[in-house]
């Protein structure tokens, strides 16, 4: 593996290239020097080429030789072609765990492509860091103080790509991570099938399980300094929510996941890490979701199993059970139909009770014997299949075991498919059991 960064020789350069090889000898990996001319300068000949070519090489290996005193191992070229597209393509060909660059800060209008980083970001299959500041990073690589990282987290897989780099930091030295959350009251309280407060834009019920689901996907940091979460409700964009957090919170560098969306997909929902880069205050590490290739098995301790109380509805209940291990817990849910009243609160009637006592009835006997609990959930819900979602997150379950009725044809048209609407929903795995 190796760094690669991107040099056009101008002043910003040339500072960040020395965060550049204080990463590289922090990680022992080779950094590769680039810099790309680009096609159809006017006036050029063969004899001005070549000479340009001496020049330019003159230029990177000098620079080569100033950090191979200061013990980083430098490889250097000079290639052709549209820089961004050419940074990306050779450090796919040398296999680059990052990309580094400066920050030039060119302001264009949002509709243009904006600079080269920015397009980088958007095409690159490994990280892309771009250097603002290059001191704190190249002091905090040489072991001299904490770096101060932001990173920004949601419930998508640029999320995670972006919260394993910060793990990846830990390893190569402090740092002190502040998770930024940054949400809209309203849709949050309908993720957790929570009724919303007059009172207040977000009930603690709903801050809680944000927070508790957040430091779930945040996992056990490595490394040593502080790590805490901070939520940020409110309708404004989340970019700018994370460059006035870094502010605030005087951040070294701010770390996001991005979806590079291309064309009109990009077009209707934005792409928050191109604004962060774009007004940023401090350095950006952009990760994309495909950079983290590790495959971890993950481990089930909750399931919810849904159940209608027909028998094909209670035969996946045993399936669940199989699905825990010692410890774990298994959610048995029932849902009613919707109060005639709005709820502000959660509500607890007698048929809910006479329910809850029903559900209980199903535990298998051998549960308590394997050490696996058992909790209860009535709720009334406007449709079966969000309720049964939104348990699962409320609960933060693992899976979600559900029996299906075997509809097809006409009968799935009239009379639907709650498992078919559950796994379209759903952001956790489903487990369908089918009727024998």
């Amino acid at each position: 593996m190796s760094i690669v960064f991107g040099t056009d020789f101008s002043e910003r350069a040339m500072t960040a290239v020395r965060a550049a090889a204080a990463l590289a000898r922090r990680t022992g990996e080779v950094l590769h020097l680039v810099h790309i001319t680009e096609y159809g300068s006017a006036g050029r000949t063969s004899s001005t080429d070549e000479t340009l070519r001496r020049e330019l090489l003159s230029r990177l290996e000098a620079q080569a030789a100033e950090l191979r005193s200061r013990d980083t191992r430098v490889e250097v070229h000079l290639l052709e072609g549209t820089p961004d597209e050419v940074l990306v393509e050779h450090a796919a060909v040398v296999h680059a765990s990052l990309i580094i660059m400066s920050h030039h800060g060119q302001r264009a209008p949002r509709w243009r492509m904006g600079n080269v980083a920015e397009r980088v970001v958007q095409a690159a299959r490994c990280p892309v860091l771009v250097v603002r500041s290059a001191d704190p990073l190249e002091a905090w690589a040489r072991g001299e103080r904490s770096l101060r990282v932001l990173v920004g987290m949601d419930f998508s897989p640029p999320s995670e790509a972006a919260v394993a780099w910060v793990r990846k930091l830990r390893t190569l030295g402090n740092c002190e991570v502040v998770a930024a959350h940054h949400y809209w009251g309203a849709d949050a309280h309908v993720r957790y099938g929570v009724p919303l407060s007059p009172e207040s834009e977000v009930t603690p019920e709903v801050e809680e399980a944000l927070r508790r689901d957040l430091t779930a996907r945040l996992g056990d940091m490595p490394g040593s300094g502080a790590v805490w979460v901070h939520l940020d409700p409110g309708l404004g964009r989340p970019a700018d929510s994370l460059v006035a957090l870094a502010r605030k919170e005087e951040a070294d560098l701010i770390v996001v996941g991005t979806h590079q969306r291309t064309g009109a997909s990009k077009w209707w929902y934005g792409s928050v890490s191109q604004r962060i880069v774009h007004e940023s205050p401090v350095s950006v590490l952009c990760v994309p979701a495909i950079a983290v290739s590790a495959l971890t098995i993950p481990e089930v301790r909750r399931v919810l199993a849904p159940t209608d109380l027909s028998d094909v509805g209670i035969s996946a209940i045993r399936h669940a059970y199989s699905l825990v291990p010692a410890g774990g817990t298994v959610y048995l849910l029932h849902v009613l139909e919707p109060l005639g009243v709005p709820q502000t609160a959660p509500v607890h009637t007698p048929e809910q009770e006479r329910l809850a006592e029903v559900l209980r009835g199903l535990i298998p006997p051998e549960a308590a014997v394997r050490g696996i609990s058992t909790r209860v959930e009535v709720v009334h819900g406007r449709k079966i299949s969000e309720a049964i979602n939104q348990a699962a997150e409320r609960l933060s379950c693992d899976v979600i075991c559900l029996a299906t009725h075997g509809r097809s044809g006409l009968s799935k048209a009239l009379v639907g498919s709650v498992a078919q609407e559950v796994l379209q929903g759903s952001s956790k795995p489903v487990l369908l059991v089918r009727p024998q």
